[in-house]
């Protein structure tokens, strides 16, 4: 087949190798391949396999190299032919390898690299928050609650259990101002009063990080999955 420019009108480089005319190089490429296996001379006593062959070289060889193809593109547009076909692929054809965002196999490996980074993003992130939340219960094992009046220079003042009146610097946990009420919860050792912690919950806290982590696990193992999918399609 005649590959010159006035021949292209005539011509539908795309439809011969069963690609829409929006596909990747490495769509093309792979298209190219996967018919050229079943029309090559050799591998078939068909006599117009020759012929479909060099059909195929000729669409290849024109939509494979970028300023080639751009010239085509523009010979097609000023037929009447739209440079670029709508994005849905054939159900069946050399070309289809999944979802319209990951035709390239470069593509289908970012996904699944992103997807596994995600993933381990999850892990940590649910890892984390099961060793806040044990590292505060430990905090709190063995303390008692109590109210605590606060005194100028950023300390309280508290009764313990056995009455004795106990004077320390009133804590804060990190990233959070201290109040500005009279009193404070916190939370004291009764075998060191001094020794006090804040009394708030940490719920929500928790609630927080445990669903960033699903969010973290749901997308990356949705993103694996479909990135493993694509390369195996692709693989065909």
């Amino acid at each position: 087949m005649a590959t010159g420019v006035r021949d292209w009108a005539a011509v539908d480089f795309y439809e011969l190798l069963g690609v829409p005319s929006d596909a990747s190089a490495d769509d093309i490429a792979r298209a190219f391949r996967t018919a050229a296996k079943s029309a090559h001379p050799d591998a078939t006593d068909d006599p117009e396999a020759v012929e479909r062959f060099k059909e195929l070289s000729a669409a290849y060889s024109v939509l494979s190299d970028r300023r080639t193809r751009r010239d085509y593109d523009r010979v097609r547009t000023a037929t009447g032919r739209p440079a670029i076909a709508p994005a849905a692929r054939p159900a069946s054809g050399p070309a289809t390898v999944g979802a319209p965002f990951l035709r390239s196999r470069k593509r289908a490996v970012l996904a699944l690299v992103a997807g596994v980074i995600v993933l381990l993003g999850g892990i940590t992130a649910a890892v984390v928050t099961a060793h806040v939340h044990r590292a505060d219960a430990e905090a709190r094992s063995g303390t008692v609650a109590v109210t605590a009046a606060r005194l100028p220079g950023g300390r309280i003042v508290f009764v313990d259990g056995a009455g004795n009146r106990v004077v320390t610097r009133e804590p804060v946990r990190e990233g959070d101002p201290r109040g500005t009420g009279p009193t404070v919860s916190v939370r004291y050792d009764p075998a060191d009063p001094e020794a006090v912690i804040v009394a708030t919950s940490s719920v929500g806290r928790d609630l927080t990080l445990g669903v960033v982590a699903l969010k973290l696990l749901i997308g990356g193992t949705v993103f694996v999955v479909i990135g493993t999918r694509a390369l195996l399609r692709s693989a065909r």
